[in-house]
């Protein structure tokens, strides 16, 4: 456990949002309320706002109409309105540029240009709307629950961990390279589960997926069945399989623009302060990915670039998530 998870400079507590850029604003809503069984709570200057069935926090998803697609941040909660003035001071100290900014539905938001290039969004409040989660009769698609987590490609997981660990966050599970004991993939979190923030060793920083939480298997299924009937079943990327780290069953899509998400049951809590992380071997990767296709060679490569941020190095995923 780290230091800082306990006593953080700015209190985080859990991801909370993605803000995507998609030429077709139309065909992603349909793709997303259609496939995915997100709620639209607006629509609003080009941009559309969405949330998972069970959340009721204004939107976990925007799409905002452009003719790049990239992604132009990850959002986080933090737990009150006086977290944002501790980041604020925080970035400043360490050099780090950071702006408010406005954004609907959000309270007082902070946009923070982190160190590894990362985009990131604090914000402590959003717009109360309804959980549409009893609503059956209105369901769709995968009837996707609530944001889990988003998985980004760093060229550098020691550093950019080390970072994002002196914010508060601790790693729940960690994949080493068997013959260096490098860590390549590291799972962040600060809520109950093991990951709010997965970093990936490759070519980046680029968003690699975010994903939703799905109340079941059959959930998954209803989407590929779906997705193959909207005409975009080649865009099942992988899966269904299951992950070791987390032990969730898991299903990627590729949206209309190449956007990557995932669906994943609920994954195993990890929320005791002094719970030891979890260590992987790249020399057991059967452990790693225990069932399930190997990843296709897109799923290693292809990647959404974040919005005005150069790529660092080109390269595909290690090794260890090609599995």
């Amino acid at each position: 456990m780290t230091d800082t998870y306990l006593t953080p400079p700015f209190r985080i507590t859990r991801i909370s949002h993605v803000v995507m850029r998609v030429r077709d604003l139309d065909a992603s809503v349909r793709f997303y309320t259609g496939l995915a069984g997100l709620v639209e709570t607006t629509r609003e200057d080009g941009a559309a706002y969405l949330r998972g069935i069970e959340e009721t926090s204004h939107h976990s998803l925007v799409l905002i109409r452009d003719d790049t697609p990239s992604c132009d941040c990850l959002g986080f909660r933090v737990l009150a309105d006086s977290d944002l003035d501790a980041a604020e001071a925080y970035f400043a100290a360490l050099g780090v540029s950071t702006e408010w900014t406005e954004r609907l539905g959000q309270g007082r938001t902070l946009s923070v240009n982190h160190p590894s290039g990362l985009r990131l969004e604090l914000t402590a409040s959003m717009t109360r709307v309804p959980r549409t989660l009893t609503d059956y009769a209105t369901r769709k698609g995968g009837a996707v629950l609530r944001l889990n987590h988003a998985q980004v490609i760093v060229p550098d997981v020691d550093g950019t961990g080390s970072g994002f660990e002196a914010m508060g966050f601790r790693a729940a599970e960690v994949i080493r390279q068997a013959d260096t004991g490098q860590r390549i993939g590291l799972f962040l979190h600060r809520k109950n589960d093991p990951h709010d923030l997965v970093l990936a060793l490759g070519a980046g920083p680029r968003l690699h997926h975010f994903s939703y939480i799905v109340g079941d298997l059959q959930a998954m299924f209803r989407a590929c069945d779906i997705a193959g009937e909207m005409g975009c079943g080649s865009e099942v990327e992988r899966g269904p399989g299951r992950h070791g780290p987390g032990n969730s069953a898991f299903v990627y899509f590729r949206d209309p623009d190449g956007h990557r998400i995932e669906f994943i049951l609920p994954p195993m809590q990890f929320m005791d302060a002094d719970e030891p992380t979890a260590v992987w071997s790249t020399e057991e990767k059967h452990k790693i990915v225990p069932w399930g296709q190997p990843a296709p060679q897109r799923w290693r490569e292809e990647a959404t670039s974040f919005t005005g941020v150069q790529v660092s190095q080109e390269g595909a995923l290690a090794r260890w998530v090609a599995t």
